[in-house]
């Protein structure tokens, strides 16, 4: 797998803003913190399908043949990056893996982070999909970072779930008009 500096760089500046945006003192609820990364993931993944705007409303499920073939690739960078952490996952434990919620909102979750982390996809010069990427890296860092209070493999369940749902999910917009211009409106190039 190919990771250039830039996306090395913007996945440490995302966890920053993981930690000072939803930690207290940079202590951090894994669960919020893992699925709100892994949500970055997946919304930053669907804005990169460059659906043509509709009516539609953060929040509503949009299925689509491109979540179901790239989302996947979230879940084997999340592998890759777990097995470079040194981080196994124990296949047998993934079904009774203790179940983990976020104290935020999908919506909620996005409001907060996604224009910050669009400000960090900018300034390393990365597109939609290359930052769905930096997420997904960013996440196996967060569940290897909270092993201690979460189990892997719950993380790593979360971090699927979550996946699936940002790629599938219509989200808020963004206010950071350059990128919502710039990626947007090339569809009709």
């Amino acid at each position: 797998m190919h990771i250039t500096e830039q996306q090395h760089k913007a996945a440490d500046q995302l966890i920053e803003l993981i930690a000072t945006e939803l930690g207290e003192n940079r202590a951090i609820h894994p669960g919020t913190a893992i699925t709100s990364c892994a949500r970055l993931a997946g919304s930053f993944l669907f804005r990169s399908f460059n659906f043509p705007p509709k009516d539609f409303s953060p929040g509503n499920v949009i299925l689509s043949e491109q979540a179901n073939e790239k989302g996947p690739v979230l879940i084997n960078i999340l592998g890759w990056a777990l097995s470079t952490l040194d981080i196994n996952i124990d296949t047998s434990k993934l079904n009774e893996a203790p179940k983990t919620e976020s104290n935020l909102s999908f919506i909620d979750t996005l409001q907060l982070l996604q224009d910050k982390a669009a400000t960090i996809m900018n300034q390393n010069k990365l597109n939609f999909e290359q930052m769905a990427h930096v997420c997904a890296m960013a996440v196996a860092f967060l569940i290897k970072e909270c092993q201690n209070d979460l189990p892997v493999e719950s993380g790593f369940n979360v971090a699927i779930y979550s996946f699936i749902e940002g790629s599938k999910t219509y989200p808020p917009e963004l206010l950071n008009s350059t990128v919502n211009r710039k990626n947007i409106f090339k569809f009709w190039k």
